[in-house]
């Protein structure tokens, strides 16, 4: 039997690792938008503020599941929160993929 203490140190450290991954897509989304020079239009470079935007957001995602894996560590296995690690973590995974395949999306075929 996995011991649920088990699961909440996998999931504090993949959300770790997560949160470098989806760093890595936004900093090739700045370096993108800083190609453009000063004088393209809004419209050029809007794409890339989204996507920025939701790389952070993202990201902010990934620090709270870790936040919360830790605070059941400290708390010594609450429940309730156990069940927010699970919850943020399956959250997260949507959104690492989704942001990640969005950002490949424009870089590669922009």
């Amino acid at each position: 039997m996995i011991e649920p203490k088990d699961v909440v140190i996998a999931i504090l450290g993949a959300s770790a690792a997560l949160a470098g991954f989806v760093l890595v897509f936004l900093g090739i989304m700045i370096t993108s938008y800083q190609s453009y020079s000063g004088g393209v239009p809004d419209e050029v470079v809007q794409p890339y503020r989204t996507i920025g935007s939701a790389l952070l957001g993202t990201f902010g995602l990934s620090l709270v599941t870790v936040a919360i894996c830790l605070l059941w560590l400290i708390n010594g296995g609450s429940p309730g929160l156990y069940g927010w690690a699970i919850g943020l973590f399956a959250v997260q995974l949507v959104a690492v993929f989704a942001s990640a395949a969005t950002a490949t999306r424009m870089v590669l075929w922009r």
